[in-house]
């Protein structure tokens, strides 16, 4: 009697220590893969604020591969410094009221690719001073200080050739813009390659969702670095979900802009998630998350607390331990951060993703026919 009491004693307490590690580890999170397109692999932008051209880029890389046009390493820096011309004549036009930085947004890769062309990393790295790394600090302070002082315009009139000056420096730090060049034994400009992989920006639209503007209406959204007055179309919180979702179980990928710099995003973990208090999460067990609404996303974009600081680019998607969708989110931030699974990469929830989101670029293909006709396009 005694012993079988004692044996099962221990079994029951057995029994309990397995229920409890199942739970535990049931609890861990963990993820698995449900759909990962095509993308070339992770870069780091290094010590630049050139997020947009990295994640644009990547992004139209995979657009080429989707489209069949084959594999491209297209060069970030190239655009960066179309864009830099850009901005500058901007900056200089409007007497110096305007943004000037790194910064930009996808649809600033999209113009410059239309305007200048695009060209391929190894024809146009940016690595002028024998470095493995780009690191623009010192070029941006530089640039803005020669503008400025082109705008205080002691000489009481601008003169001719500021632009010429302008460029010399882009020259010196990033390289010379490349007029014609040859590339896997064909010749091509700029524009000709660009023609080359039907890179097409009137294919390419941008959504976002804010309750202070109506919805189905495009407009151009009141954040920094939308210096040069792009539009966004606007739509429903879900809408602006399922958009992404469908998008990618199609086969597409997605541009996305964000804010990275809350709790609730770890680069060296790999993931990002939405707590339910402000408190920053463990990230390494399954925790209740925040229910995002469009109201509570409204009051944080106009509070200063959502801004757009970075842009990343969403290549898959993938269900997590807690039986939730993830979005697979490729960083440039180099390729040592993140799961195991997925370096170079962040796993984002859906709540993290309904909050932070400032906009997301996509192919008009992606979207369904019943959003386009209330978006009248």
């Amino acid at each position: 009697m005694k012993k079988s009491l004692f044996i099962a004693l221990i079994f029951g307490a057995t029994t309990l220590l397995a229920q409890e590690q199942d739970s535990t580890k049931a609890d861990t999170l963990s993820f698995k893969k449900i759909v990962q397109w095509d993308a070339n692999p992770v870069e780091s932008q290094g010590q630049t604020g050139t997020c947009w051209s990295f994640s644009t880029s990547s992004f139209l890389e995979s657009e080429i591969i989707r489209t069949k046009k084959g594999t491209h390493n297209l060069s970030e820096i190239f655009v960066a410094r179309q864009v830099y011309v850009r901005k500058a004549e901007n900056f200089v036009g409007r007497h110096g009221k305007a943004q000037f930085g790194e910064g930009s947004l996808g649809h600033d890769l999209m113009n410059a690719i239309d305007k200048y062309g695009i060209v391929p990393t190894e024809v146009f790295d940016g690595l002028q001073l024998n470095s493995e790394k780009h690191n623009h600090a010192e070029l941006a302070n530089i640039l803005e200080a020669f503008l400025k002082a082109i705008i205080q315009n002691k000489g009481k009139k601008l003169t001719p050739v500021w632009m010429d000056a302008y460029n010399a420096l882009l020259d010196v730090y990033l390289g010379k813009f490349p007029e014609e060049f040859e590339y896997q034994g064909e010749k091509y400009t700029p524009k000709s390659f660009a023609e080359s992989l039907g890179i097409n920006k009137e294919n390419y639209v941008t959504l976002t969702s804010y309750t202070h503007r109506p919805y189905y209406s495009s407009f151009v959204l009141d954040i920094p670095d939308n210096w040069d007055n792009g539009f966004f179309y606007n739509v429903n919180l879900d809408e602006l979900v399922a958009t992404t979702k469908k998008a990618l179980n199609d086969g597409y990928t997605i541009e996305w802009d964000a804010d990275v710099s809350n709790k609730g995003f770890n680069s060296k973990k790999g993931i990002a998630v939405q707590p339910l208090k402000d408190e920053k999460p463990n990230f390494e067990t399954v925790e209740e998350e925040m229910d995002v609404t469009p109201e509570i996303r409204q009051e944080n974009y106009a509070n200063y607390t959502v801004t757009d600081d970075h842009l990343m680019h969403i290549v898959g998607l993938a269900k997590g331990v807690d039986g939730k969708e993830y979005f697979i989110v490729k960083n440039s931030w180099g390729d040592e951060r993140g799961q195991d699974d997925f370096k170079g990469h962040v796993l984002v929830s859906e709540a993290y993703f309904k909050m932070n989101t400032i906009s997301v670029m996509l192919h008009k293909d992606a979207i369904e026919n019943s959003l386009k006709k209330k978006l009248n396009f």
